[in-house]
């Protein structure tokens, strides 16, 4: 026992003498540790000497004490890695699911249920079409389409084109006289070609029988030569409504305009009369705010009213229709000096005529605006547009910008078609313009 006791006592003196020597061996020494935020993936590790080393959680093995602590990290991590897998293959699901459907997402977020109407830019991702139905197959107003007899009667613009292009070469004022008489149908009772009829089953006068019709207009007999062809090749497809529309564009086309799309489907008109069309067309004195007025109506807008005068810069006007502004000096003064000796030298009579642009007669440009800002407007409906703050910087706007002009005209001949027209079964296809099918 006293031996025991003996060696103990030794031990515990060896460990009393090398205990300070081993601690001024490791004299910096301290356990190393994580200065971690759960919200951040970088963490801080301090060690020896106080050297500080950056690195990502994800690339550091966490120690663990014991088997208990590592599996249950591991469990966790198992857990969440398959709860990820889940998630990511569910959305992945609702996404091919919502491509082939998209109606499948119930919004209710004011912005984001836009997106169902043609708003992409909530969800680029779904590339969707801000156009709906009218991108897939062009469609203006009321049924009306690009190519609408594609199918039914494929030759037909070509015909009306060929027709139009013989009739200018044999009379270059063919090409004003047909839009005319294409916004003179469409400002009464819409776009039906009621202005040719010459007769009705109800009898009375019709509508090219008014004095804001009459002897002005013109084109009947090139119309009626068309339809005949379209009966010949494609009896009782083309209306006459879609007759004048073609025509009215192949016309500008004709006259130096850029080609642009017309929407079809017109169908005609059974009814022509004479008082439908007081009130429904723009008269040479009218003023600005009356103009805008009726082109409200018939749903179009100041820009249009501008844009759409443009077409004087082809034509001219008789001389009753503005003769009268020399004899009244405040009217007088709205005229530029040389154009008034014009007029007074020219005006032997009533019916003479003065081309609305005598540089370019003929042909669709930006001059007729140019000449509006000098006072050189023959009518004094369209020299007021320079007055009315309206309507002054359109005119302006397009007597710079010819290309600016030309591309608004197509979409304004457009709208001017879509008024108020027959669609689907309403009306009918006359085989005769002049008269209705009995």
């Amino acid at each position: 026992m006293a031996a025991k006791v003996g060696i103990f006592a030794a031990i515990l003196l060896v460990c009393a003498i090398l205990s300070p020597l081993l601690a001024s061996s490791f004299p910096n020494h301290r356990p190393e540790f994580l200065e971690h935020d759960s919200s951040k993936t970088d963490v801080t590790i301090h060690g020896d000497n106080n050297n500080v080393v950056h690195a990502n959680v994800n690339d550091i093995a966490i120690p663990c004490s014991n088997y208990e602590t590592r599996n249950e990290r591991s469990l966790k991590e198992k857990k969440k890695s398959k709860k990820n897998k889940n998630k990511k293959k569910k959305n992945k699901k609702e996404m091919n699911h919502h491509e082939h459907d998209f109606e499948a997402f119930n919004f209710e977020h004011p912005q984001i249920e836009g997106v169902r109407h043609g708003y992409p830019q909530v969800f680029p991702e779904h590339n969707v079409d801000p156009i709906t139905k009218e991108h897939e197959e062009p469609e203006i107003l009321e049924g009306l389409r690009e190519g609408f007899y594609q199918n039914t009667c494929p030759q037909a613009e070509e015909i009306i084109k060929n027709g139009l292009i013989r009739a200018f070469q044999n009379d270059s004022t063919i090409a004003a006289a047909i839009p005319r008489l294409f916004l003179h149908d469409c400002f009464v009772k819409g776009c039906d070609g009621s202005i040719l009829l010459d007769t009705t089953p109800t009898g009375g006068k019709i509508e090219k029988l008014s004095p804001s019709n009459g002897v002005t207009v013109k084109g009947f007999e090139l119309i009626d030569e068309i339809k005949a062809e379209l009966e010949e090749n494609c009896p009782g497809i083309v209306s006459c409504s879609d007759v004048l529309a073609y025509l009215s564009r192949d016309a500008f086309v004709a006259s130096g305009l850029p080609h642009y799309e017309v929407s079809g489907g017109r169908r005609d008109g059974m009814e022509s009369r004479v008082e439908n069309v007081v009130g429904n067309l723009p008269l040479p004195d009218d003023t600005v705010g009356q103009m805008i007025q009726l082109f409200n109506r018939k749903g179009l807008n100041a820009e249009d009213l501008v844009v759409l005068i443009g077409a004087h810069s082809i034509g001219v006007a008789h001389c009753f229709n503005f003769l009268y502004r020399m004899d009244t000096p405040e009217k007088a003064q709205m005229v530029d000096p040389r154009l008034g000796s014009v007029m007074k030298f020219t005006c032997t009579g009533q019916m003479s005529t003065i081309a609305f642009d005598a540089t370019t007669q003929y042909k669709m440009d930006s001059v007729f605006y140019k000449q509006l800002l000098m006072k050189k407007g023959l009518l004094e409906s369209d020299q007021a547009l320079t007055q009315d703050i309206r309507t002054r910087g359109l005119v302006q706007r397009f007597s710079n910008d010819e290309v600016g002009w030309f591309n608004k005209f197509g979409v304004a001949m457009n709208k001017l078609g879509a008024v108020e027209v027959l669609t689907g079964n309403q009306g009918q296809i006359r085989k005769q313009c002049r008269a209705v099918n009995l």
